[in-house]
């Protein structure tokens, strides 16, 4: 019981002492505060491009801890979202040559800022696999859950790549 109890303060220690944080404190210092969501919002796909807002707001409210709020100005960050791409491929077919498998594949562009500070972006693709049933045809409730899934997959690495960028001046 000893033993245990030194080797966990020789580990808290170590860490404490050498300096460590981890990514989370990296990420959050460069989203913290008031943050405001914008949307790049694509005529031809505007269907998806609020699926994206949604998404960007449920990730920083529950991994940043941020204020989402609706004014621009008395933010302290601002991260725009955008739909680059929304692709749809058949994946398998079934022995009458009708597409059973498909995949959505997704790319987003992330840009964020914060006041006085220097614009950072980066790139995410994700995707989602789907059966369609023998007897029927993809309807676009099915496309528009499918591609809602490979966002939110693809905002999944949000976080790291911010903890990421933060290294980059």
């Amino acid at each position: 019981m000893k033993a245990k109890i030194v080797f966990l303060l020789l580990v808290t220690f170590i860490f404490t002492s050498c300096g460590y944080k981890s990514s989370a404190h990296y990420a959050t210092n460069e989203i913290s505060g008031k943050t405001y969501v914008n949307v790049n919002i694509d005529i031809n796909n505007a269907k998806n491009t609020v699926l994206i807002k949604d998404a960007i707001i449920e990730l920083l409210v529950g991994k940043f801890d941020a204020q989402i709020t609706n004014n621009k100005y008395i933010a302290n960050s601002v991260v725009t979202g955008s739909l680059v791409s929304v692709s749809e491929s058949q994946l398998q077919t079934n022995v009458s040559g009708y597409a059973k498998v498909y995949r959505e594949t997704v790319t987003v562009k992330i840009s964020y800022y914060k006041k006085g500070e220097k614009s950072k972006s980066f790139t995410l693709s994700n995707y989602y696999d789907f059966t369609v049933d023998d007897d029927s045809t993809v309807t676009d409730s099915k496309k528009e859950e499918a591609v809602k899934i490979a966002i939110s997959k693809a905002l999944s690495n949000v976080f790291s790549k911010i903890a990421v960028n933060s290294f980059k001046k």
